[in-house]
Parts: C-alpha cells; structure tokens; sequence
C-alpha cells in the first residue's frame, strides 16, 4: 500500500521497475500493470537519452572561432603599387586606343579633338595634304561608278573628257586637270556624264568666297569633281569638307553647307537659262544629321521645272554612304537686264 502511494505521489518515473515486480504480478491488476509499462518506457527513454548525450557531447569551446577561421582561408588584399600600376597601364592604353581607333560620331560631338592650325597652301606640309586628299578621291568607289555609268548612245556623250588629278603625281593631263577618257566599247552606249573641275581651269579671283577665301588647306584643299548629265538636268559633285570650315569643333558649319548647295544648285540651274546668268531668289534647307569634317560628300542636285526666266531645282548632301545630310530646294531667275551682262566668266565657270 505504501509503494502504491509513492507511485500516485511522484508520479511513475520515480518508482524503480523491481520494487513493483512482485506486486504487480502477483495478480491481474490493470493498472498496476498500466503503470509497470509506462514506467519502463521512461527508463528506456532516459537510458537513450545518456548513450546520445555521451556519445555527442557538447561543442569544444576551444578559442578558435569561425571568424578566425574564415580569416586563415580570406583572399590577400592587392598592395598599393600594384593597384596604381594596373591603374596607370589601363589609363595609357585607352589613350593610345582613343588616338588611334575611329571615334564614335556621338563622343566626337561631346568630346572633339582640337583643331590644328592649318598649313599654309605654299608650304610642303600643304602641298603633301593637298595631294594626298586628291589621291583619295579619285580612289574613291563612287568615283570609279560614276565614271562607269552607261547610257543609250542618243543620251550619252560621244567624246567626254575625265577629270583627273589636278596636282598630277603619275598622270598627265592637261592644265585644266582634264584628260581624254577612252570611249566604251560598245558603240550602242555612251558615258551617262562629263566629269569637270570647277575653279580649278580659271583663277577665281579675290572676290570668290568658294574659289579663293576658302581655298587652302584645311578648307577647301581642292577643287570640287562634277559629273553632269548630257541634258544638264542632273549633276554630282563630290568634295572634300576641311576642319577649318567648322562652327561646333569638328562639325561643318550650317551656314556653309547651305553656301555648298547653293553654288551646286545654281549650276544645273544656269546651264538650262538662255544668258546662263542666274540668281538665288529663294533657298530652303532641311538639316538631317550633323555633317562632321574632314570627310568627302556628295552632292546631288536636279532639275524640278522651269518657267520662263525661272528654273527650281532641288538637292542634297549625302555622306560616302548614302546616308542624308542636307536636303535643299531653290528657285534660281534669270534678271531682265541679264543680256546686258557679260557672262563669259560664268559660261567659263560652268564648262
């Protein structure tokens, strides 16, 4: 009865298996055989606690921490001086390749390249650019197309003449800078223009803005390139567009594009007046894309219709890739008094 009591008191865990055994089973008690089993699976829950706790004791609190740890195996950090030798050999080389590769059209525009002053036209370095810019137009693909182009015999020219260099280093040619070009073969064709350098036959004199203030190097180094159609209602001009024509630094100036296209325009529009004497009477522009210097251009310009003593014409600057610069449209009129006036230097001029 006392073991009893115990039990109820503290509760099955605290009473030992063997001090219930032999009363337990000394009959068919229920619960005294309930409490029996709950009390040997206290033990061995206990028991399996132990065995656990001695076979995975706690954590060594050693003085080694996981910071100290993760410091042994941490990447070395790069000493000064070799941090400002990678610094300095990258800023050298993005300045060598910023001199030497093609600049983007949009760095340019922020960030130009000074000018140089310009050579004088009589000194060597003048001459040597002067030639050089004339080599690379007549090697230019669309020189040689132009230069190609074929039309019905009817349309075309018989004998047409082909502008060569106008500073002659392997090629003779005339004064003028014009030279006999050999006819096709095919008789049933006929080269589609005759091909001209305009202010390079005639001295311009000192009144001509394009044919003597803005002739030099770094300006207009050299004489335009015309082809004209037989019918003259259809020219291209090639030029070549110096860094001293700017107004931004490094963009051709507006005001002389708009000069550019007028002198193209005005010549189909004279050749097709009766006195070849003409005057702008109105010019409209359209600006497309900035036009940067230091390139050639072409110039296309086209007869729209004619009026009596009034002709309109149209045209447009275009880069070597075909790409819009400058569109214009202009009305040229011949003056009531123009058969008073000589135009010999014009018709001079237009040849």
């Amino acid at each position: 009865m006392s073991a009893r009591r115990n039990a109820t008191l503290f509760g099955p865990s605290m009473v030992k298996p063997h001090a219930l055994r032999p009363q337990l089973f000394s009959g068919n008690d229920p619960e005294a055989r309930a409490q029996l089993s709950a009390t040997s699976t206290s033990s061995h829950k206990l028991r399996a606690r132990s065995l656990a706790t001695s076979s995975h004791p706690f954590p060594s609190t050693s003085t080694s921490s996981p910071s100290s740890t993760s410091s042994r195996f941490a990447p070395r950090r790069p000493s000064s001086s070799r941090t400002f030798l990678s610094l300095a050999t990258g800023l050298v080389l993005g300045s060598a390749l910023a001199l030497t590769l093609p600049r983007p059209r949009l760095l340019s525009l922020i960030f130009p390249n000074p000018t140089p002053l310009p050579h004088a036209a009589d000194s060597e370095e003048g001459r040597l650019e002067t030639q050089r810019i004339e080599k690379e137009l007549q090697a230019l693909p669309i020189v040689k197309q132009l230069r190609e182009a074929q039309v019905p015999a009817a349309q075309g020219y018989a004998n047409p003449l082909i502008a060569q260099d106008v500073f002659p280093t392997h090629v003779e040619t005339s004064p003028t800078g014009i030279a006999d070009r050999a006819p096709p073969r095919d008789s049933s064709l006929a080269p589609k223009y005759r091909e001209s350098r305009p202010y390079a036959a005639a001295n311009a004199g000192p009144h001509s803005l394009s044919g003597f203030t803005l002739r030099g190097p770094s300006k207009f180094a050299i004489p335009p390139l015309a082809f004209t159609s037989k019918d003259n209602k259809e020219a291209v001009f090639l030029m070549h567009l110096g860094r001293g024509l700017c107004g931004h630094e490094g963009v051709v100036h507006g005001g002389l594009l708009a000069t550019v296209l007028d002198e193209s325009l005005a010549w189909t529009a004279l050749q097709l007046l009766p006195s070849n004497i003409g005057v702008t009477a109105t010019l409209s522009l359209s600006y497309k894309k900035p036009t940067f210097a230091d390139q050639f251009v072409v110039i296309r310009t086209e007869f729209v219709r004619q009026e009596g003593r009034k002709v309109w014409v149209k045209g447009q600057i275009e880069d070597l890739e075909g790409m819009v610069l400058v569109q214009a449209e202009a009305l040229f009129v011949e003056p009531k008094m123009a058969k008073f006036l000589s135009s010999s230097s014009v018709r001079e001029h237009l040849k």
